[in-house]
């Protein structure tokens, strides 16, 4: 939870959007185009500007990609679904790394190559999970606030009862949940806390396995690996770690990363380049970007989990790497 406030203060005060990136392809322009590396006054507010940031996001995802393709093989083709009635606790780990031989398991291999792939592999999640921050930050909204929302209308979007083992659409359960593909239905507006609260959170679901259900949780809840327990249970409760292998994650991560750059996409740049977050946007229109920005952390959270990356740690390298 340390971690979280001090991401969140690193972006706030926009030192990371001011610095080199970590991963140099995902670099923002410091300099505007057709100089001769002469700084402008107005390239630092530049970089503070939403769509800024959703271009920086997109850079770090693409980034990850090609690390995978890089370094990473090909998703198990063992992971298909099982007969009804069937566990599969038993059957699909929810983490590739606690697979003996798996190339995700921390004791497979002493090949420097291989390690070194999974060491750029880790980083890049490291830089996607710091873009998240940078990005909430320049919208003018909490990110671990809209994680902690998203969860709770995730689970109410995916009662465990009707869709365990299945991979469809929540409106396939429209009927059930009332939640269609109406944003109304969707709205978190004045749901768990204030979307700019530090101090929201939500504890585990009441009994039924519902990740992301109840009230104010501790702040054991709200750090990074209490986020990701609670993705891994809302995942294994429905028992979907048969769908969750890398590539199929972070090909679901890249539609949501689409979803949000939707958001923004004929919106402009703002007045002279002077950064004011979404201070003209609706409350509605603020909560769908939330929303979207939750889906991409949600996924990157789920994805360091089964490829076992530790994203605190990677975060805190990319953070010292700015700060310095």
């Amino acid at each position: 939870s340390a971690l979280l406030d001090k991401l969140d203060a690193a972006a706030t005060a926009g030192s990371a959007a001011d610095s080199p990136s970590p991963v140099s392809v995902t670099r923002p322009p410091t300099t505007p185009a057709g100089t001769d590396g002469e700084s402008s006054s107005s390239a630092a507010p530049l970089l503070l500007l939403p769509r800024s940031q959703i271009l920086h996001l997109g850079a770090t995802v693409g980034q990850l990609c090609s690390s995978l393709l890089t370094h990473a093989p090909l998703d198990p083709s063992d992971r298909n679904p099982l007969a009804k009635g069937v566990d599969e606790s038993t059957t699909f780990p929810p983490s590739l790394a606690e697979i003996p031989d798996s190339y995700w398991h921390a004791d497979t291999t002493t090949d420097a190559r291989v390690l070194a792939g999974k060491s750029a592999i880790a980083r890049s999640m490291g830089s996607v999970f710091l873009a998240l921050f940078l990005t909430a930050s320049a919208c003018g909204v909490n990110l671990r606030s809209c994680i902690l929302k998203k969860l709770e209308l995730n689970g109410k979007k995916y009662p465990v009862e009707l869709c365990r083992g299945k991979s469809g659409k929540y409106t396939e359960y429209s009927q059930q949940t009332g939640i269609t593909a109406d944003r109304k239905s969707q709205s978190t507006v004045g749901g768990i806390d204030s979307m700019h609260s530090d101090s929201t959170g939500a504890e585990n679901g009441s009994g039924d396995g519902e990740c992301g259900e109840g009230g104010n949780g501790d702040q054991q809840d709200q750090s990074i690996v209490g986020l990701t327990n609670r993705i891994r249970a809302f995942a294994t409760d429905r028992q979907w770690s048969r769908y969750h292998t890398p590539r199929n994650i972070v090909l679901a991560m890249m539609g949501e990363v689409g979803e949000l750059a939707e958001l923004f996409q004929w919106k402009g740049d703002g007045v002279e380049g002077a950064p004011s977050g979404l201070s003209n946007w609706s409350k509605e229109e603020v909560d769908h970007v939330s929303q979207e920005l939750a889906d991409v952390s949600i996924y990157l959270m789920r994805l360091a989990d089964v490829c076992g990356v530790d994203l605190a740690k990677e975060a805190m390298v990319q953070l010292s790497l700015v700060e310095d």
